[in-house]
């Protein structure tokens, strides 16, 4: 399982890779191809992408390239980070990580979440990014609803690692799909929920979800989603940009603020520079969230439209019933650890003294913060303001 050590930080980010060449049996890119690197969204890992990694289109043109975030899928986190783990945090260890692999540029793509390190990535170095896109990224301002829903999952999540018991993180794995993805997917979704659920319950049994580093780390990407782009920032960003949006499942009036937001960027730039901005955008009639993922004939021959000409001619069909997915050619493999079934286990964990992780961790504080969603401290490990 590769994974690549970041200098003075404690993780070990895992990878997943494929070169033209060797497929996924590559250790290292083919430096003659071209590069894509993917950001995936919050609770997944980089298997997420495999409907891009096992697309002709893609694998035998490019290099493909996915990091597991921290916290998230088979990445290591050795001990407690000095600095905040944030998104842009994540960024800057992935370029690290992109060093040492000997990739010296990309073309970036986030999904929802991981529009965020995505965009921070193209933002702060230019000199490595061709071009970024961003499929159903974040509202730039949230939906109460949506703000309410995460402290709630943040206070479950809490708290079931504390007491190590993975009923509760189910629920939030089923909330995420349902909101991403929606139950009306099929069975390769399903089936796809079901791995989420048993790679978060390996992980916590086997003690890589913790509330000591790694629940922290959770809490912390979390509250930094709405790190995207201001209108300043996207008037000065140098690499082209794809905005692609679906109107399904869980679209609200706040999608519409990229609208908006590139409607005062693009007045903005030819203010300053003369001419159009190379921020794009797509609105996609009845496609979700995790289009990747459920649509991916759809959105990747939008993907390669725009790496090679920098511009959208042609939008692929779209199916007017909910796709089923793709079910992977190959399965995961080791990530996932065994499982244990066994209720005498449960019952054991569960009866673990709650006092003696209070007096190792401390307690945790949760608040609503209105329309700026969720402050949550978890003492002496990590403040997030």
């Amino acid at each position: 399982m590769p994974r690549v050590k970041i200098a003075d930080k404690p993780f070990e980010l895992h990878y997943r890779l494929s070169s033209p060449s060797l497929r996924d049996e590559a250790n290292e890119i083919d430096q003659d191809k071209e590069t894509i690197l993917f950001f995936h969204p919050y609770w997944t890992d980089s298997f997420y992408f495999y409907p891009q990694f096992e697309d002709p289109a893609l694998y035998e043109k490019y290099n493909l390239i996915a990091f597991d975030a921290p916290a998230h899928g088979s990445t290591k986190v050795l001990g407690i980070s000095s600095d905040p783990v944030t998104w842009a945090f994540f960024a800057s260890m992935v370029k690290e990580a992109l060093i040492n692999l000997n990739v010296s540029s990309v073309h970036v793509i986030g999904s929802t979440m991981g529009c965020c390190p995505a965009v921070h990535f193209a933002l702060n170095y230019p000199e490595m990014t061709d071009c970024a896109i961003m499929v159903a990224p974040p509202a730039l301002q949230e939906a109460p609803n949506w703000s309410l829903t995460f402290r709630e999952c943040m206070h479950i999540l809490i708290n079931a690692v504390r007491i190590r018991d993975p009923e509760p993180l189910d629920a939030i794995t089923s909330v995420i799909f349902d909101y991403n993805a929606t139950s009306h997917c099929g069975q390769a979704i399903k089936d796809l929920e079901e791995e989420y659920m048993q790679l978060i319950r390996s992980n916590l049994a086997n003690g890589e979800l913790n509330s000591d580093k790694t629940v922290p780390i959770l809490i912390s990407l979390a509250l930094s989603r709405k790190q995207l782009l201001t209108v300043e920032e996207a008037v000065d960003l140098k690499p082209p940009v794809l905005i692609i949006q679906g109107t399904d499942e869980g679209w609200e009036e706040a999608d519409d603020q990229w609208t908006k937001l590139l409607s005062e960027v693009n007045d903005a730039y030819r203010e300053k520079h003369d001419k159009e901005s190379e921020i794009k955008n797509v609105i996609l009639t009845g496609m979700p969230r995790w289009m990747s993922l459920t649509c991916p004939d759809v959105l990747n021959p939008l993907i390669t439209q725009f790496i090679s000409s920098k511009a959208i001619h042609h939008i692929p069909p779209i199916p007017s019933l909910p796709t089923s997915g793709r079910r992977p050619s190959k399965s995961r493999g080791s990530s996932i650890g065994p499982q244990s079934e066994d209720k005498q286990f449960i019952d054991q964990i569960r009866k673990e003294s709650t006092d003696v992780l209070a007096s190792q961790h401390g307690r945790e504080e949760i608040r609503h913060s209105g329309d700026h969603g969720v402050q949550i401290q978890v003492e002496v490990v990590m403040k997030v303001e």
